[in-house]
């Protein structure tokens, strides 16, 4: 993957980061036109955020599931990054259940797990919440390009 990129992009709104958050960085170019997102350290791993704005909501007024997959895809795929000394990755599959509905002005947060990691595939997963409420939940499966 010669061509993948390794330069932070600048997200498409200046949204200021919550109290006790900062930016992310971004790489994707689809992931910086619906950030910012931002992170932080919690129990040793990188915690991950997103404000919804009118960007991310659908005809009803809620946030849209197509938003929430791609921060669903952005958190899990930063601590795949973690996990995998920032190799490059592809999203083999991402299965989510939507529980409850966020909406403009609410902060989703995912502290991501990494459930098992072999040599060429990582799985993952994440409760989104926010607050205490677990708004979707999200697993999925990653391959890991080989390096060279």
């Amino acid at each position: 993957m010669a061509d993948y990129n390794d330069r932070p992009l600048p997200p498409a709104r200046n949204v200021p980061a919550p109290e006790g958050w900062r930016a992310a960085e971004q790489f994707d170019p689809f992931e910086a036109a619906m950030g910012p997102y931002f992170e932080r350290w919690h129990d040793g791993r990188r915690e991950f955020a997103f404000i919804i704005d009118d960007r991310h909501t659908n005809a009803q007024g809620v946030a849209h599931g197509g938003a929430l997959l791609t921060f669903a895809d952005a958190a899990l795929g930063y601590a795949l990054w973690d996990a995998t000394d920032r190799s490059p990755c592809v999203t083999i599959s991402q299965q989510s259940q939507f529980m409850a509905p966020a909406f403009a002005g609410d902060l989703v947060t995912c502290l991501p797990e990494m459930v098992r990691k072999t040599r060429d595939v990582v799985f993952m997963r994440g409760d989104f919440r926010v607050g205490e409420r677990v708004v979707f939940t999200a697993t999925a499966v990653w391959r890991i390009w080989p390096k060279g």
